[in-house]
């Protein structure tokens, strides 16, 4: 189960709504039109908190609360990961990371041991903290938004795959009207599906069964 701090929370009061954002599924995309449109959103919880610590803050004020998170197809959210990590470490974080007391963990261990996804995937993921000290790149994605039991304690679940058609279900839920979704915040690489082998394409079935199975998600 999750500590605390490993993604985020967004509250609307007026709105009777939150906002869970796993980590590269598009959050900050969304948060983007969500601070445009609702004047009072605020962060609800540190930065990578998860419904579960949500629920228990809000108490039965819980079931009150529209509740939005979004997921994404395991084999590419590695692959966006690890890019990302590439091309904003090296080219932007590469000389600010190093030497630094503070700094963000995940990059600082990627640059250093990982020349390669497949070095990424067998040498950094099971090991590697992120700034916090939490291994937030090993959790499914279920953990952030259920119970201990599995069972699932939000009302909707979105998907990247279909980031405009279920992002629009969020606005019209919402009474937003005539807004629309930026992609920010975004890694560019080529098809996820052309940096695995067999091999690998079959560890991160094993280390995300959770996620693959509840989503049905495919390779």
């Amino acid at each position: 189960m999750l500590s605390r701090k490993e993604g985020l929370v967004l509250i609307s009061k007026s709105k009777k709504f939150l906002f869970i954002h796993i980590q590269k599924t598009a959050g900050r995309s969304f948060e983007a039109v969500l601070k445009k449109n609702l004047p009072d959103l605020e962060s609800f919880m540190g930065t990578h908190d998860h419904a579960l610590w949500a629920k228990e803050k809000l108490g039965e004020q819980y079931s009150d609360y529209y509740k939005v998170a979004f997921v994404r197809n395991p084999w590419d959210r590695l692959v966006s990961w690890y890019t990302m990590i590439q091309e904003k470490g090296r080219k932007t974080w590469y000389k600010r990371i190093f030497g630094m007391r503070k700094y963000n963990h995940l990059t600082q261990y990627v640059l250093s041991n990982s020349n390669s996804f497949e070095e990424f995937l067998y040498n950094c993921v099971d090991t590697i903290d992120d700034i916090d000290g939490k291994k937030s790149i090993l959790y499914n994605q279920l953990d952030y938004i259920s119970e201990e039991d599995g069972s699932l304690i939000v009302d909707f679940v979105g998907k990247f795959e279909n980031l405009n058609s279920d992002s629009n279900t969020v606005f019209q839920n919402l009474g937003l009207d005539n807004v629309s979704l930026p992609h920010i915040n975004s890694s560019k690489h080529r098809n996820y599906r052309t940096y695995y082998t067999e091999e690998t394409k079959e560890e991160v079935s094993k280390r995300f069964a959770r996620d693959i199975e509840f989503f049905g998600y495919e390779f």
